[in-house]
């Protein structure tokens, strides 16, 4: 009892690390020194577990810390929590068991080999389908400029091992010098002879010795120096002469609110806002509102609607476009017939130009393709019906997926649009770059949560697309935050969060781009993590079955 008490308390510790360190209710911004120390609590954990029970705290640990982080799911829909503790309770599960494996086969460098099962793991957890980036934890140090621009050259999962290494190190440290007291006091004890008891216990005080530790964290300083060194010269350095002017409007409007009065009244406080912008500065190029600012499909309802109301809010809203000398990045529910009869549903961002492409409406466009598993795309549905009607009860919006990364050329300034969540992906925005891209507009709505801490946890990865293809960014929001982000992930300009606001500022026009070592190569960091230790891990089981065969 004694022993589970214990391991209860260090993964209570864990849970409060890890929610401290990325941005949460009491530090907006979160306290990213702690992530450093993320982990420790775990490894503890893990060593005074046995193999028996390590599957069922990994699983508590996985619901109470993603339940404690993410809390503002609930928000969103009665089931966005559930699913997501019990996602993370599997998961965190398995992980743990791994972890405590790898205890096991290893006694001299386990520790080493439990740092690379957990950088795998945050890895391989972006992936797929139901990939999620919220808890990465390299994510807790986006308020640390100089540091997080290395990368632009191995990516977040890169930086990933420099801020969990520490939590691996000081427990292989204490463990270890526990581990040699408690041997030398073991000999001292023995009747033999003093010498006699040291060849005899030689073995295991060479499993204690902290050389390899020593040299890697010697290895970790020089990389930490570096990092700072490279961030500093890379601050320096500037990617453009040439500026467009944008305002990124953030209109503060509930995503519940449905029919024709409350979307008109929508597009009336976008329209004042943007004047209200406009009046301060009457050269802006681009106006960029947020993620389904405008609810009506805008092509279709002016080509083939029936619904007077919806016609005549379209056709206010192209008049307003039509006479303005902006460009227009609108979001907006997209609809097309397709060939069974029914409509498909996208969530895109439109762009206008006046005199080009608004009256008819024939906007470029780009459909978001990461959709949000549950809350925008489920695939099971003919398997699990019930559980489907369940997420369509909660006022949930399924989206069909788009199928391009489209980059936009206006003005001199070749954008793309991640929409929503699609700019946690650092996939998604290195592929928009690939085709050409030199600017990100985040079209986004996350009003849903009413919480500022899940607001700014999208800002902080958003902070890193920037870093890791060095290309500024423009947030449009319907509640936060709204702001315009630098090629060096600096937070230019913001607007204050759950409230109507707009904010205007300059965005660099970079010609002849040169792609990041990032951007040409991807992920190769997280890659490389996960095929090292899946090699040690076979080359270690097999060596131990050998040793047990003999």
């Amino acid at each position: 009892m004694a022993g589970g008490f214990q391991i209860f308390l260090l993964l209570c510790a864990a849970c409060i690390l890890f929610w401290l360190s990325n941005p949460n209710i009491i530090f907006k911004d979160g306290l990213g020194f702690l992530a450093f120390f993320n982990w420790l609590p775990v490894l503890f954990a893990i060593k005074k577990s046995n193999i028996k029970n390590t599957f069922l705290w990994g699983g508590l640990y996985g619901a109470a810390s993603y339940g404690l982080y993410g809390y503002w799911l609930n928000s969103f829909h009665p089931l966005g929590l559930i699913i997501v503790c019990i996602g993370y309770f599997i998961i965190c599960a398995v992980v743990f068991t791994v972890l405590k494996f790898a205890d096991l086969i290893s006694p001299k460098n386990g520790w080493l080999l439990e740092f690379l099962i957990i950088c795998s793991y945050e890895y391989l957890k972006t992936l797929g389908f139901f990939g999620m980036n919220y808890g990465v934890t390299a994510y807790t140090q986006w308020k640390n400029l100089y540091f997080i621009q290395i990368c632009s050259l191995v990516g977040v999962f890169g930086l990933n091992l420099l801020v969990i290494f520490p939590s691996a190190f000081l427990f292989c440290v204490i463990t270890k010098k526990r581990e040699r007291n408690k041997l030398i006091n073991n000999v001292a004890a023995e009747t033999k002879s003093h010498i006699s008891s040291y060849v005899g216990k030689e073995k295991s005080l060479s499993l204690t010795s902290l050389k390899t530790a020593n040299f890697l964290f010697g290895i970790w300083i020089v990389l930490i120096f570096c990092s700072y060194f490279y961030g500093i010269c890379e601050s320096k350095k500037n990617y453009s002469s040439k500026y467009v002017k944008v305002a990124a409007i953030q209109n503060n409007e509930s995503p519940w609110k449905n029919g024709i009065d409350e979307y008109s009244q929508n597009v009336r406080n976008l329209i004042q806002l943007t004047e209200e912008a406009q009046s301060l500065s009457a050269d802006i190029d681009f106006i960029i509102w947020p993620e389904t600012a405008v609810a009506p499909s805008i092509i279709y309802n002016y080509d083939y609607g029936t619904d007077v109301r919806r016609f005549m809010l379209v056709s206010q809203l192209l008049n307003f476009i039509d006479e303005n000398n902006a460009v227009f990045v609108i979001g907006n529910s997209h609809e097309i017939d397709i060939k069974t009869g029914d409509r498909a549903r996208y969530n895109s961002a439109l762009v206008f130009e006046s005199g080009k492409n608004v009256h008819p409406p024939k906007p470029d466009i780009y459909s978001k393709i990461h959709l949000v598993p549950f809350a925008e795309s489920f695939p099971l549905k003919h398997y699990f019906p019930y559980l489907y009607i369940l997420l369509l009860n909660g006022d949930t919006h399924m989206w069909e997926k788009g199928d391009e990364y489209n980059v936009f050329d206006y003005r001199g300034l070749r954008f793309s649009t991640p929409i929503c969540f699609e700019d946690t992906f650092s996939s998604i925005c290195r592929q928009m770059v690939l085709n050409g891209s030199c600017c990100f507009m985040n079209l986004s709505n996350d009003s849903w949560s009413e919480s500022i801490p899940c607001q700014r946890q999208h800002l902080a990865m958003a902070v890193f697309r920037s870093v890791e293809n060095r290309v500024p960014s423009v947030r449009s929001t319907a509640s936060g935050v709204t702001c315009i982000i630098s090629p060096f992930g600096r937070i230019e300009k913001a607007a204050p969060e759950f409230c109507p606001a707009y904010v205007i500022g300059q965005v660099p026009v970079i010609k002849n781009k040169t792609q990041t070592f990032f951007t040409r190569t991807g992920d190769f960091a997280g890659m490389a993590e996960v095929v090292l230790c899946g090699v040690i891990l076979i080359i270690q089981t097999i060596i131990v079955i050998i040793k047990k065969n003999k």
